[in-house]
């Protein structure tokens, strides 16, 4: 069978395109997901955070998501981001493996992170890419939200 270098090329498009849908291993996500010490479990991290008297940071994100991967480049890997998330508990929740827990939490676009108590109620909410200045002011205010 002869192949012709148009119909090659669509082949391996076709090969590419599988590749970047396929989900990548969970307990690979909070490993490349910056430095910052994530769990993907929420439930998990609901204990910890009770048994801790910690806040929940929830990142709601996915793969193909743009400003996800910038938060990923820039916030998530900013040293006092970094420092403060040993304050929280951080969770990485991928939209398209766990849907009913962002609609539980009424997510309508990505990045959003939520910060909750150990109940699941939420503190605060933000949407969109945030710069880290703006992201450790978030933290702090749901620390106080906590403790008020």
């Amino acid at each position: 069978m002869k192949r012709t270098l148009p119909g090659f090329l669509a082949s391996a498009a076709f090969a590419l395109s599988l590749c970047s849908v396929l989900p990548a291993r969970s307990d690979d996500a909070a490993k490349t997901h910056g430095p910052i010490a994530w769990t993907e479990s929420l439930a998990g991290a609901m204990k910890t955070a009770a048994r801790d008297r910690k806040v929940v940071m929830v990142d709601f994100w996915a793969e193909w998501c743009g400003p996800c991967k910038m938060m990923l480049a820039t916030t998530y890997k900013d040293k006092a981001v970094v420092a403060k998330s040993k304050q929280f508990v951080p969770v990485l929740i991928n939209v398209d493996k766990q849907a009913a827990i962002a609609q539980k939490y009424g997510i309508q676009a990505i990045p959003t992170v939520i910060f909750l108590d150990s109940k699941g109620n939420i503190l605060s909410r933000s949407m969109g890419a945030v710069p880290a200045s703006t992201f450790l002011r978030m933290m702090d205010d749901a620390k106080k939200k906590l403790k008020s």
